[in-house]
């Protein structure tokens, strides 16, 4: 029997058909995995945040201040409102975002064995990795109304309006400032007086038990204190709470503004030139960044075939500065001052179990499947 070239072409064509669908059936029935196009994912890099707790002390001045020297003998009582503010806390702290800078695609069996975090970072290879979620941190600038500023009451025990003569026919007659202020300035001496007389037990009369006597101390100390006020001006504090962010490069970074200040209108973002720069300073280990990059140099031409990366981080000093001031200060590590390298392809042939830390990229652990 004799065939054509034309015939045993086709021939050979319907075998070698017939013997890749009974490959992909047996391959199939054993569980086997197939290629894929692809899974892609980031590396993480890191930010710095920084927390901030502020005091604003708002004072107000008295509303009988132009005669505090007059009727009190207090030279120099502020005449004008004003703000005070005051940094008291200040902590830092590290967070993860997927770098731009870092995305790779998973390639072949390792892409069917990733495991990512809600933003895309990757965190697993045949594992069952925790993945975390991404925290929204707001940054706050105000918590308490700036508007919220200190009232003065009516703090007279008489009424401010006093019966006329009979020339008036009895009508109410307002008081005028020079009257108020006097009758203030008369009920602070009495209260002294009464206070001194508690004190001194003037009137040589059996005093109250000791809880009585000092609730009796204190009220008539309150209350002149906010008599006094009327002529001194008061003041209150509110503590407010600001946070920042920010992304370092891949180098060294100094002189950054990170927030700007002013004792007059408190924490401003970098953008209100009103302030002082508060600036930042991210100092990155060369050294440890040069043994990195030397020992992760690979001579393996399949190195990053599965497309499966993996970083070390870089250490950082983290310094917060007003002027030649340090405010605050932090080591920490920080993914993109490390080195990127791939994984082995040794130990993505679904033998073992990754687990990479979100934060930083680097890897955590390594075990063999069992």
């Amino acid at each position: 029997m004799k065939f054509s070239i034309l015939t045993l072409v086709l021939i050979l064509f319907s075998v070698s058909i017939v013997t890749a669908q009974k490959e992909d059936k047996r391959k199939a029935s054993s569980g086997a995995a197939f290629p894929i196009e692809g899974v892609v994912y980031s590396l993480p890099q890191t930010g710095i945040r920084i927390h901030i707790k502020a005091t604003r002390e708002s004072f107000v001045h008295g509303p009988f201040q132009m005669y505090a020297q007059k009727m009190l003998g207090i030279d120099n009582a502020p005449a004008t409102d004003a703000d005070r503010w005051n940094i008291d806390e200040m902590s830092l702290e590290t967070f993860s975002q997927p770098d731009p800078d870092q995305v790779h695609k998973a390639l072949g069996s390792a892409a069917q064995l990733v495991s990512l975090t809600d933003a895309g970072i990757l965190v697993g290879i045949n594992a069952n990795a925790k993945t975390q979620e991404t925290a929204i941190q707001t940054q706050s600038f105000l918590t308490k109304d700036l508007q919220n500023r200190v009232n003065f009451t009516d703090m007279s025990i008489w009424s401010f309006y006093s019966p006329a003569d009979s020339t008036k026919s009895f009508k109410m007659v307002s008081k005028n400032m020079d009257q108020k202020a006097a009758e203030a300035a008369e009920t602070i001496f009495n209260l002294r007086n009464s206070r001194f007389a508690l004190l001194t037990n003037a009137d040589d009369e059996p005093l109250p038990d000791g809880k009585a006597f000092e609730v009796m101390r204190d009220e008539l100390g309150k209350m002149e204190e906010n008599y006094l006020a009327l002529f001194i001006g008061k003041s209150s504090k509110q503590t407010y709470e600001f946070s920042f962010d920010y992304i370092p490069g891949e180098k060294t970074a100094k002189g950054e503004v990170f927030f700007r200040f002013s004792e007059d209108r408190g924490v401003l973002p970098k953008t209100d030139l009103s302030g002082r720069p508060i600036v930042i300073e991210v100092t990155k280990d060369e050294n440890l960044a040069s043994k990195q990059g030397t020992l992760s140099t690979s001579t393996n031409p399949e190195a990053g075939k599965s497309g499966v990366y993996y970083r070390m981080p870089g250490m950082a000093e983290i310094r917060i500065l007003d002027g030649s001031k340090q405010l605050a200060g932090a080591r920490a590590p920080i993914a993109q001052f490390g080195t990127v390298a791939p994984v082995s392809e040794d130990l993505l042939d679904g033998n073992y179990k990754l687990e990479f830390y979100p934060t930083t990229g680097a890897i955590k652990s390594i075990t063999e499947n069992k």
